[in-house]
């Protein structure tokens, strides 16, 4: 990155990101908004194929109800099943336990049906919001729990478009979806910024409600019950909790410092490990194709994205640059000393802190030489590390675990006990504790 790209980026970015700024960003459009007298709108991508689609449309109407917005539908192609359709399967049913939602049936819906579904809602679309997200619901719960006559029957009640006219529709939704470069279906789009699925319905909900000022006391929530827990965690009776730490589990965090995500859930991850004294294991991981050569900026999305994220977390987050691969290196390399000397957790935070909090440039000598004043190191220490080379064997040795439990993103989780389980991805940790009930619960079957 070059010199003045080095010093402007971190300063734009922090000008960009404060409070002041955010708020008038975000109150822009709705200022724009009520000027002209138009209603708030979300734009919904939807695939017939993907089960977080099938989990996302079960909770509109709830969403409607408490929120005056406009819903615009975009129906997406028929896409096959790829390598990770499966682990898509199975984290949604999960997911629709955890929420109470409905989802049974572990195969995904033919062509032949989406297309006929693809029919029926596109030509429907005219219908008000609410009667609309019926019919959607009903369409989704027939291919998704094979009912393939009550599908046919609702094709004959309602009007359908033209084979060649739904065919266009979905190619001119795909086109303009990818180039929002988006990578998943149950996106929800509102202005510049996007939420996706059920995982991120609660914050673009939380975004209107302080577009609106909304003071009502009640904040939409997927889960009463979770809303009606003033709890932090699923699990704190004291006699569960010490049962649950005389097993001694322990979990492995496969992250990665180029990803933003791997910052903000580290954080969340540490603090759930200790609650239940849970041995954290920390594994970085090197993924070639993933990697930047010379960094690259993050679209301004991304960085509201993230920011909302974060703040969710309670974290400060000012990315302006994806992590070039010399700056990786230099991680790797500061990683290995923190394992060495076991202090892992404490080192991998402030790594990760400098990056996406204080937008080092860990490839940009000033900027590495801070860093290692920060943590006690002196360059010459460092640099005959980085001859070492010694931490390639731990990267190789976390990578190729990693590729082995077959999950599609990181962060990833990975949890030793009498039942071991893998999850991925962000907003995952109830999973985790979700597992742990279900572990006590199989070891005492009177409670």
């Amino acid at each position: 990155m070059p010199f003045g790209q080095r010093l402007l980026n971190p300063i734009l970015t922090r000008t960009l990101r404060h409070p002041v700024m955010q708020e008038l960003f975000h109150h822009r459009h709705e200022w724009w908004r009520q000027l002209r007298g138009k209603p708030q709108q979300v734009v919904v991508w939807l695939r017939f194929t993907d089960p977080y689609s099938y989990l996302l449309i079960q909770t509109l109407p709830d969403f409607i109800t408490h929120f005056d917005v406009k819903l615009i539908f975009k129906f997406l192609p028929y896409q096959e099943p790829d390598q990770f359709f499966s682990y898509y399967l199975r984290d949604a049913w999960h997911l629709a336990q955890f929420h109470q939602l409905q989802f049974h049936h572990f195969h995904a819906p033919s062509e032949e049906q989406c297309f006929i579904a693809s029919q029926l809602l596109i030509a429907n679309r005219h219908l008000p919001t609410d009667e609309f997200l019926i019919l959607a619901k009903q369409v989704f719960l027939c291919l998704w729990e094979h009912q393939h006559q009550k599908l046919a029957m609702l094709s004959l009640r309602f009007q359908n478009l033209a084979a060649s006219s739904t065919q266009k529709k979905l190619k001119q939704a795909q086109i303009l979806f990818e180039s929002q470069q988006f990578r998943k279906a149950a996106m929800l789009q509102f202005h510049r910024s996007y939420y996706w699925g059920i995982d991120e319905l609660p914050l673009l909900a939380k975004r209107l409600e302080q577009l609106n000022d909304d003071q009502s006391g009640h904040p939409f929530c997927l889960n009463q019950d979770q809303h009606q827990s003033t709890q932090h965690y699923l699990i704190n009776d004291w006699q569960q909790l010490a049962q649950i730490r005389s097993q001694k589990y322990e979990l492995d965090f496969y992250f990665n410092f180029q990803d933003p995500l791997s910052y903000i859930y580290l954080i969340a991850t540490h603090h759930l490990t200790e609650h239940y004294q849970i041995k954290l294991n920390l594994r970085p991981i090197y993924l070639e194709e993933d990697s930047r050569q010379h960094g690259q900026d993050l679209s301004f999305e991304e960085l509201t994205h993230l920011q909302e994220l974060a703040q969710s977390y309670q974290l400060q987050i000012n990315p302006s640059y994806i992590l070039s691969t010399q700056g990786l290196t230099h991680c790797f390399a500061l990683f290995y000393l923190a394992l060495v000397q076991e202090k892992t957790p404490q080192i991998t935070q402030h790594i990760l802190i400098s990056i996406w909090t204080d937008n080092k440039d860990l490839s940009y000598l000033p900027h590495l030489q801070s860093l290692l004043a920060d943590l006690g190191y002196n360059n010459k220490q460092f640099k005959e590390l980085l001859k070492q080379q010694a931490w390639h064997g731990m990267i190789e040795h976390n990578t190729n675990q990693w590729l082995q439990l077959d999950l599609p993103e990181l962060p990833s989780f990975y949890l030793q006990g009498e039942k071991r389980i893998s999850v991925c991805g962000a907003h995952r940790l109830w999973a985790l504790e979700m597992a742990l009930i279900e572990q006590f619960n199989n070891q005492n079957p009177l409670k």
